[in-house]
């Protein structure tokens, strides 16, 4: 009897002790299990987010990767956007994996080891191929490492108000000319821009990429030519001096509100235009670039950049590859109404995208040239923009201008 007693006593010790052994091996394997879940939840922080179509693309991603997606917004205003990033990234903060950078900031962040190469994990040799080299070259990369995966291209387009403009063509620099010439009426001009310091930029590199001049090179004729039409455009009163405050939010607000006939403006805002939902034959609409000496225009494009500081890189780079490759482009273009970053897409697909033939046509016949940065892009574009705003209200003359410009594009 004393024996029976005594086995099952040791019976039940071994029992306790099994289920104990069991339980740390449970335990064990959830804590495993949290890791890896931990690990394929990312953070993006991204001018969209509170966008419903990029939301759209994002509820995509999350069920084609089985990723769980945090998306928060950043300021919209370009140079707080700017500074809030750049903290966050000089911190060496995790707190967000993935962030969607402009050229203006990866031309930058490129250089200030703040950014995950990418090179062999997401943007292969074969990848790179299928985007515009000298933009990838000069804009993404340095030293041959590459830093960011564009997901949408933002094309330099020539766009029309209908409701000022009716059927009038505007082809050719005459038929241009013709529409700043125009007495409009009502503070109406047959062409506006945004002309605040740091963003006058995009205006200055397309009309000197129009006239066929440089812009490294403000000594060249075709390059003052470009300067001297722009001067006279506000010296003759054909544009509204009080562009040289607006950024892009202004700008578009006028042209939606019948202010200006035509604009340049990049082909992003097809979804502001599209949501507005006055995109139509009869009221704004994107049109042939009109020819001038030369049929160059800009280009950017948004991209994705992934902090070296992220604690969760294999789930940031599962998503990069998605954004890269070809179902995320095309998922991504056609919930935001834009075009992707990858030119084989733009020319193979027909995508559901307003306007899609004229841009897919700006692709196949006119130049698209990357803008001009350096290292210090900020500061050196809000210095040129600054002279720009003197040269244009008589401050100082064009050789002036020029003098002080070359100076500063010779640090590019």
């Amino acid at each position: 009897m004393k024996k029976y007693v005594l086995g099952v006593l040791i019976g039940f010790v071994l029992l306790i002790s099994g289920c104990k052994d069991e339980q740390k091996e449970i335990n064990i394997q959830d804590m495993q299990e949290d890791v890896v879940s931990q690990n394929e939840k990312i953070t993006i922080m991204h001018i969209d987010a509170e966008v419903p179509g990029f939301q759209e693309f994002i509820k995509q991603a999350e069920k084609e990767l089985n990723l769980e997606i945090q998306v928060i917004s950043c300021p919209a205003n370009a140079d707080v956007r700017q500074a809030k990033i750049s903290t966050i990234l000089a911190a060496g903060e995790s707190s967000v994996d993935i962030f969607s950078v402009n050229d203006e900031m990866v031309s930058e962040f490129k250089y200030q080891g703040y950014l995950e190469p990418l090179n062999d994990a997401v943007m292969t040799k074969e990848l790179l191929s299928k985007y515009p080299e000298s933009y990838i070259q000069n804009i993404t990369m340095k030293d041959g490492g590459m830093y960011s995966v564009p997901y949408f291209m933002d094309i330099m387009v020539f766009w029309i108000n209908r409701e000022v403009t009716g059927d009038r063509e505007i082809q050719t620099k005459e038929d241009f000319l013709s529409l700043l010439k125009k007495d409009w009426g009502n503070d109406i001009y047959g062409y506006g821009s945004a002309w605040d310091s740091t963003y006058v930029y995009n205006e200055l590199s397309e009309f000197i990429h129009l006239f066929g001049g440089d812009y490294y090179n403000w000594e060249d004729k075709n390059t003052r030519e470009a300067l001297t039409f722009l001067h006279d455009m506000a010296a003759n009163g054909q544009i509204p001096i009080s562009q040289m405050t607006d950024q892009y939010e202004q700008m578009q607000q006028k042209f939606l509100d019948g202010k200006y006939a035509s604009i340049f403006m990049y082909s992003g805002a097809m979804d502001v235009f599209e949501r507005a939902g006055v995109y139509s034959e009869d009221k704004i609409q994107a049109v042939p670039l009109p020819q001038f000496e030369k049929s160059v225009t800009n280009i950017a494009t948004w991209q994705y950049v992934l902090n070296q500081a992220s604690e969760h890189k294999p789930g940031a780079m599962k998503f990069l590859k998605y954004a890269a490759g070809r179902e995320g482009s095309i998922s991504y273009a056609e919930c935001m109404n834009r075009l992707p970053a990858r030119l084989d897409i733009i020319l193979e697909e027909e995508l559901d995208i307003p306007g899609f033939e004229v841009l897919q046509d700006y692709v196949e016949h006119v130049e698209l040239k990357e803008r001009p940065f350096s290292k210090n892009t900020m500061k050196d574009i809000s210095a040129i923009g600054t002279l720009f705003q003197k040269y244009i209200m008589d401050e100082i003359s064009q050789d002036e201008f020029c003098r002080k410009a070359q100076a500063i594009v010779d640090w590019f």
